[in-house]
This record gives structure tokens, C-alpha cells and sequence, in this order.
């Protein structure tokens, strides 16, 4: 039975801290304030989506639950990487979900291989945040130096820097969870090894098919 070592003392503090907080916003800039609630209130209704799902997955344990957990983290790369380009988020619709598709493809089936499908829910997820992070970069390093000659190989110099930052902090604390979870050492090291080159496999062809599309959108537009 789970017992909460939570304690009450200190989520009281911690609560009293973001009051003060929010107390001290609304002196100096209302406006502000205002906008930290719009996206809390969205971030509280998009984890109010992703706690349901990952409850019905656990609760059935169906291969069409986890084609579900599989199609709504996919849904929320595609939106985090367009979030930032919302100006232009109708032409970068296609490459941004083709490139999410086929990283995911990956992702996903090599974690689905390697590892139980209970343990893909949270890896899977991981794997794909810090790939999401990376194209969303290059997208919009792309968009900034897109005059420059080279850009495309500029550009996936940056894609493999931008997913190797996020993985170095978070591919250890995976193979801790391993460690605590029982797997051997070298097996967990292993494992952890071929998930970094899957997601290194991954982000390049995430990246590839984003701007390579994007190319030839500009060159059937421009001819």
C-alpha cells in the first residue's frame, strides 16, 4: 500500500511562496499576471487531458490504449513545435507533422521493442520531449537564417546540438529509474545506449524531412 510522504508543511509554503508571488505580479504588472493564468489554466486542462489518458492505459492495458498514448503525444510535439511559429503555422503544418510522424515512428518503436510496455508510457514521452525541443529550435533557427547559403547543413549541425543538451540531463536520470527499478547495470546501460542513438537516428530524419519540405514548398511556390 502507498503511503504519502508528502508533506503538509511544506506544500503550505510552497503555496504561500506562489501567492506572494502572484501578489507581487499584479503590483507591478497586471497584464502580466493575467497571462501567467491563461497558460497555467491551459497547462492545468492539458495535464487534466494527459492524466485521463495515462489512466485508461494502466486501467486496460489494450494495445488501442496505447495507440491512443502514442497519437496524443504525438498531437502535443506537433503543437509544441508550432506554438512558436504561429505566424506562420499553416505552412509549417505539414513538414513539422511529418517530421514528428516519422521521429515518433522511430522513437516509439524501438522503445516498444526494447522495453516493457508499461516502462514505453514514460520513456516514450521523455524521448520525445527532448526531440521536440530540438526540431522546435531548428524550425526557428531555420526561419531566422534561411537567406544564408548552407542552411540546410548549418541547420542539422544545430538539430544533433539541440537534442544532444536535453538528453545529457535527462538519459542519466533514465538510467537511474532503470537502476532503481531492478535492471542489471549493464543491461540498463545497454538499453539507455540504443535509446540515445534511436533518438539521435530519429531527430536526423525529424530534421531532414522539416527542411527538406520546407525547401521544396518555397521552390514550388517560388517557380
Amino acid at each position: 500500500m502507498f503511503v504519502s510522504k508528502i508533506s503538509l508543511l511544506g506544500a503550505a509554503i510552497v503555496a504561500c511562496i506562489v501567492l506572494v508571488a502572484m501578489m507581487t505580479l499584479a503590483f507591478f504588472d497586471k497584464q502580466m499576471l493575467r497571462r501567467m493564468l491563461v497558460i497555467f489554466g491551459a497547462t492545468v486542462a492539458q495535464m487534466a487531458v494527459v492524466v485521463a489518458v495515462v489512466w485508461v492505459v494502466y486501467q486496460t492495458y489494450a494495445r488501442w490504449a496505447y495507440l491512443l498514448w502514442f497519437l496524443l503525444v504525438l498531437f502535443l510535439s506537433i503543437c509544441w513545435c508550432l506554438f512558436p511559429l504561429q505566424a506562420m503555422w499553416r505552412k509549417m503544418l505539414r513538414p513539422v507533422s511529418a517530421a514528428m510522424l516519422v521521429g515518433s515512428i522511430v522513437v516509439g518503436g524501438s522503445t516498444m521493442l526494447m522495453l516493457p510496455i508499461s516502462v514505453f508510457l514514460s520513456i516514450y514521452s521523455v524521448l520525445m520531449a527532448c526531440m521536440t525541443a530540438s526540431l522546435m529550435q531548428t524550425m526557428m533557427r531555420h526561419q531566422r537564417n534561411q537567406q544564408k547559403p548552407e542552411v540546410l547543413r548549418e541547420d542539422m549541425f544545430h538539430q544533433v546540438r539541440n537534442l544532444a543538451q536535453p538528453l545529457a540531463m535527462v538519459v542519466p536520470m533514465l538510467y537511474a529509474g532503470m537502476l532503481l527499478g531492478g535492471v542489471p547495470a549493464l543491461e540498463g546501460l545497454l538499453v539507455t545506449l540504443l535509446l540515445i542513438a534511436a533518438s539521435f537516428v530519429a531527430n536526423i530524419l525529424a530534421g531532414v524531412i522539416a527542411l527538406r519540405m520546407i525547401k521544396k514548398n518555397k521552390a514550388f511556390i517560388n517557380g
